[in-house]
Formats: C-alpha cells, structure tokens, sequence
C-alpha cells in the first residue's frame, strides 16, 4: 500500500521517465550527462475533515542543464508542468493539479566548473 504522496511522486517519475530524459530520486553524486531531472522535497498538508483527510501535497522538481541550452532547460520543465495537469488520481485517489498554486523558476548555477541552468518545478496536487 502507498501513502497518496508517494503515489503522486511515483506517477510524476513515471510521466518524467517517458518524456526520455535520465530521471534521478535525488541529486545524482557522480558525473551525469546533462540535461537531467531531480526529485527534491515533498510535503503533505493535511485538512482533516469528519470522515477522511484532504489537503495538499507539493513535489519540487528539478531540471538540470547546460547554460548554453537554457532553453532546452525551460522546455523540459514546462513538459513536467504539462504532465501535472494530466494526473487526477493517485493510487485510487482523486486528485487535482493546481496550476495557479504551483509554478516554475530559472536558477542559474555555478557549483561547478561548468555553469548550469537549474529549473525548479514546484507542483502542489489538491486531495480530493
């Protein structure tokens, strides 16, 4: 059995996996290709009511790039938001992307040697 976060977070992956990019839990702590996708944070807000629990569950992701290939970054970025849109139940569970809670932002990062675009997909689902 999984918590509806979790299958949330599973079906995000999933979607991420099928648009063809390398997909990772977490930063990945070797030398990877770019670009690639991260899953960061999740939280669950929860709104007990009298006969189940709603609320809401956010899911940061990111989008890592070449800064040379800032576009490349937003795309992918913009096609996680558009697969967000698509989920309306997770685990069996009706849910409901909110896109005017959620939202994208553009980094630029200098950790490495290389300098990055860093896309930051914040997606917050409404429990149903």
């Amino acid at each position: 059995m999984k918590s509806v976060d979790q299958a949330i977070y599973d079906e995000l992956f999933k979607r991420c996996q099928k648009l063809g990019y390398k997909v990772y839990e977490d930063r990945p702590m070797k030398e990877v290709g770019y670009p690639f996708i991260d899953f960061e944070d999740t939280e669950v807000n929860p709104i007990p009511n009298k006969s189940n629990i709603k609320g809401n569950v956010n899911i940061t992701i990111n989008v890592w790039g070449l800064a040379k290939k800032r576009a490349e970054v937003s795309y992918i970025a913009e096609q996680i938001f558009n697969q967000a849109n698509e989920i309306n139940a997770a685990y069996g569970v009706p849910v409901a992307f909110r896109p005017m809670a959620s939202q994208r932002r553009m980094l630029t990062d200098n950790s490495t040697n290389t300098t990055l675009k860093r896309a930051i997909v914040e997606l917050e689902f409404s429990l149903l």
